[in-house]
This record gives C-alpha cells, structure tokens and sequence, in this order.
C-alpha cells in the first residue's frame, strides 16, 4: 500500500470528522443509499453489525495450515475449491480446511497432529462475529470455531477419539493482492462515497470497504452507485 492511499485515507479521517459536527441527517436520496452494508438510518438509529468481508481467508504458522471461505454476502463459510490443502486437482469445495502437524496440545500436553475440512455451509452469528462447526466421522468427532475481528480472524479446532483429543489454537487473515489496480478501485470508491456522503456513519461503512484493498469489493460496491459511475474509455 502506497503512502499516497495511506495519506488519501487521513484525509478521509478529517473530512468524516467535519461531517460528523454538521450533518443533520436529512440529505436528499438517503433512501437510495442502502448499498454498503451496516449504514444507520436517520434519527440515531444504531447501525447493524457489517457482514464480514467475502473471500479466501487463509492462515499458516510452523506446524499448520488453516483456510476458510466467506459467502459473497459475508454472511457465512461456504463451501469453495479455492481452500485446499491438498495441493490435488480438483478438490472437493470446502468452506474450511485445517492441517496440524506436531502443532497441536493433547491430553498429556504432548504434541499432536490431525487434519479436517468441512464442505457444508456454516452461519456466522453477526452479533458476535462468530462461528462454530462440529461433525462425527467414524467416532471421532471434530470441531472448529473462530471469531472475526476486521480482517483478522482467531480461533480453536479440536479432535477427540476414544479418550484421547488433540487441540490447536489457530489465526487467520484476508488473503487479498493489495497492488496499483486495487488502491487505484478503493480510492475511486472513497471519492464516490465522499461526493454522495449522506451522513458520517455511512461514509464510515464506505470506508471500511476501502481499507480492505480488496478491487473486487471496491468495485462490486462502486458499481452499485450510478451516481459514481466511472466514465468509459475511449
């Protein structure tokens, strides 16, 4: 991420501080701005949790390997082929896959190994920015669960066989390429949200797309505003 998107945003920070003295809450078309989720309506309303941001999350450290999937309305782990672990063609989608070798702590406080993956859909609860997912397989019954906080994401998977369990912390991020064309899509979704600011909790909701410096989500959102609508090249 570039200085000049760094120093963009600060400025971003003052103009929502402005806003936030002046603004009444009565700007023309409030109505039509519904696109980024977790805007709060007029008269104080709270805002309602955002959902979490869509994509391939992905974690490793020394001794495992963790991915996850978010629905594309943020609103759950599904199943996707692009968390693999496995490194084989064609994998079976997955909306979680996590591998401990030597990693985790076991009944005894030694170390311990084990693998499991999910391939069915599993909520995130938007009050708290949490999950949790168990199953049996042939006796042994596996557990995973996490909790999201921005782009980060922590949590504990677990199994347990005829006595004996193994269990492993684990830690997670937003896999996302931040390069040119992403900073250059999240700062034409700023200017819009800017030029059509309605009140400070919406250009704040706008912003924290901005801050994922993810090209997809900038311009999947931009594309919901025409007022924005970026002019075609000749």
């Amino acid at each position: 991420m570039t200085l000049n998107f760094l120093g963009r945003l600060a400025a971003a920070g003052c103009l929502l501080l402005l806003f936030a003295g002046c603004n009444d809450g009565s700007a023309d078309g409030a109505a039509g701005m519904g696109g980024v989720a977790g805007m709060g309506g007029a008269g104080g309303v709270p805002a309602e949790p955002l959902p979490q941001i869509p994509g391939l999350w992905e974690g490793k450290a020394s001794g495992f390997d963790v991915c996850f999937y978010i629905s594309d309305d943020g609103l759950s782990l599904t199943p996707s082929p692009t968390c693999n672990l496995t490194a084989q063609p064609d994998p079976m989608p997955r909306s979680y896959d996590l591998s401990v070798e030597l990693a985790g702590t076991d009944e005894n406080g030694g170390p311990c190994s084990f693998e499991l993956s999910f391939a069915s859909e599993v909520v995130i609860d938007q009050a708290t920015n949490s999950f949790q997912a168990s199953e049996s397989q042939n006796g042994t019954e596996l557990a995973f669960s996490g909790e999201i906080t921005g782009n980060q994401a922590s949590g504990v998977a677990r199994r347990d066989s005829e006595g004996s369990f193994c269990r492993v912390g684990w830690a997670a991020s937003k896999s996302t390429q931040c390069d040119e064309a992403a900073i250059q899509s999240c700062l034409d979704l700023q200017d819009c949200c800017r030029a059509i600011l309605v009140n400070p909790v919406f250009f704040e909701s706008c912003n924290s797309v901005v801050l994922q410096c993810d090209q997809a989500q900038c311009l999947k959102l931009l594309a919901g505003y025409p007022q924005c609508a970026l002019e075609p090249e000749p």
